[in-house]
């Protein structure tokens, strides 16, 4: 075992211990990377969801007193009204959400989750809320909608609004190429994050991920017009040829 896994594992069960001795703790739902061990490195952070009685959740959102060396934290902002992020002085980043039982059911789980505390009941709840479907892939749609953010994009460039332009290139756009590429090019082991098609990318493509990234890290006008090429290399490129000429063309002007 590597000592980053070590490491990494060792905060784990610090947590769950000081869990175990609070009364108003339920449950605890380790996510993503913290729940598929096979896939921690130094880069890894611990996501979870802490669940707690019933009208409790603020308090344990607001004191942090429950987290292992809490007197480490350096930063801890609220990210949204159940989650926050935590860091703390060694680097050691958290990313959380704490629910409280009676709304856990109203919430989705991803797919990549472990329960490893269970006062009752709380397991059961996360099999029932893990995220295990998604809206039908539509290649149509998603290429249309490529081509149509390639085109508000490179108009913003134009027009001297660099930053949004290269937004919606290198951001809206790229996530419906993305998609369409793992549509239409499905690699034998997919380490794809359900939630999240930028995940892992260069690792299911290699050859591909190397030429988005050049395309990414250059200059939007010619980041958009290197995307079109590999999407015009795509099937469903063919159903929407004249589209496609079109946009070519207006990048090429």
């Amino acid at each position: 075992m590597s000592p980053t896994l070590e490491s990494f594992i060792e905060f784990q069960s610090q947590l769950v211990q000081k869990l175990e001795s609070i009364p108003d703790v339920l449950g605890l739902m380790f996510a993503g990377s913290s729940a598929d061990l096979s896939r921690v490195d130094e880069y890894s952070d611990q996501d979870f969801f802490l669940i707690v009685s019933n009208g409790k959740a603020e308090a344990f959102r607001q004191d942090l007193s429950w987290l292992p060396n809490h007197d480490q934290i350096t930063l801890s902002p609220r990210e949204t009204d159940h989650g926050l992020k935590v860091l703390y002085r060694d680097g050691n980043l958290l990313e959380f959400a704490v629910f409280e039982i009676g709304e856990l059911p109203t919430h989705t789980a991803p797919v990549d989750n472990r329960v490893v505390f269970d006062r009752g009941g709380v397991a059961e709840i996360i099999k029932q809320i893990t995220h295990t479907e998604s809206r039908a892939f539509e290649p149509a749609r998603e290429y249309q909608l490529f081509l149509t953010l390639i085109q508000i994009g490179a108009g913003r460039v134009r027009r001297g609004e660099v930053i949004a332009g290269s937004q919606h290139i290198k951001n809206f756009a790229l996530n419906h190429l993305l998609g369409l590429i793992r549509h239409y090019l499905p690699t034998q082991r997919s380490t794809e994050d359900a939630l999240n098609r930028y995940r892992r990318f260069e690792f299911d493509y290699p050859e591909l991920g190397s030429r988005l990234t050049a395309f990414v890290e250059g200059e939007s006008l010619v980041c958009a017009k290197g995307m079109l090429v590999i999407a015009k290399e795509l099937p469903i490129a063919a159903d929407f040829s004249e589209p496609t000429l079109q946009l070519e063309s207006f990048l090429n002007a």
